[in-house]
């Protein structure tokens, strides 16, 4: 089967995402996700980490659908939690995405999403491990008095206002824990890159001061190099 025929789906907390081989990205929130936006193909390969309807929609639709899982290793990738099903799949495939990109090298992958999650990856393929912790929207929503769900970025230094004191204050506690993981690997790793994706990625990258390697679909990328390979 060729695989370009294929169809690569990424089902996130808040959007799904999908391209052909080489192809554009589609992206829909998930409140306007429509099944008949999937264009027709021979077969869909499939993560998600949320929204299991979906799921069986699209399992309902195509005849043949690969639902990609984590497993304890594969191919050239070492998972390194006991039980590999409670490492999330987007992480799996975004590590599998990145060393698609960057072959024996060191790795950190740093996700900036509706969760913050780092993951290192070894040149010789062994995940180290990872953290998770809140993102931007999960940071500003954390405390009553201040929640807000504002998405603005760009409040540096001291403020001389409360709300726009919390929008700093929020970012600036995101960004720091962000370098202070990326300067921690960097003292550890050579032979090393910093890639990092999310919808945060490209508005994170400009205030971490390093050189980092952005990638939008990430996930995408590592669901089509899993589809190359698994046969």
């Amino acid at each position: 089967m060729a695989l370009s025929s294929n169809l690569f789906v990424d089902i996130g907390h808040s959007a799904i995402k999908w391209r052909m081989a080489n192809s554009a990205v589609v992206s829909q929130p998930i409140s306007d996700f429509s099944l008949e936006s999937l264009p027709d193909c021979a077969a869909v390969w499939l993560s998600y980490v949320a929204h299991q309807d979906c799921v069986e929609a699209i399992k309902q639709r195509f005849s043949s659908v690969v639902v990609v899982t984590t497993p304890a290793r594969y191919k050239t990738l070492s998972i390194a939690y006991p039980i590999p099903s409670e490492l999330g799949v987007d992480r799996f495939l975004a590590m599998l995405g990145a060393q698609a990109h960057y072959p024996s090298r060191n790795l950190i992958i740093v996700d900036i999403g509706s969760a913050l999650t780092f993951d290192v990856v070894t040149e010789s393929g062994e995940h180290r491990g990872g953290l998770i912790m809140p993102g931007l929207n999960a940071l500003r929503s954390s405390f009553d008095k201040f929640a807000t769900e504002s998405n603005l970025k760009g409040f540096s230094g001291l403020q001389n206002a409360t709300k726009s004191a919390w929008l700093g204050g929020t970012e600036s506690m995101l960004i720091a824990s962000i370098k202070t993981q990326i300067d921690d690997f960097l003292d550890r790793y050579t032979n090393s890159k910093v890639i990092l994706t999310g919808g945060g990625a490209k508005d994170t990258a400009s205030a971490l001061n390093v050189d980092v390697e952005v990638y939008d679909n990430l996930v995408l990328d590592g669901i089509e190099h899993y589809a190359q390979t698994s046969s």
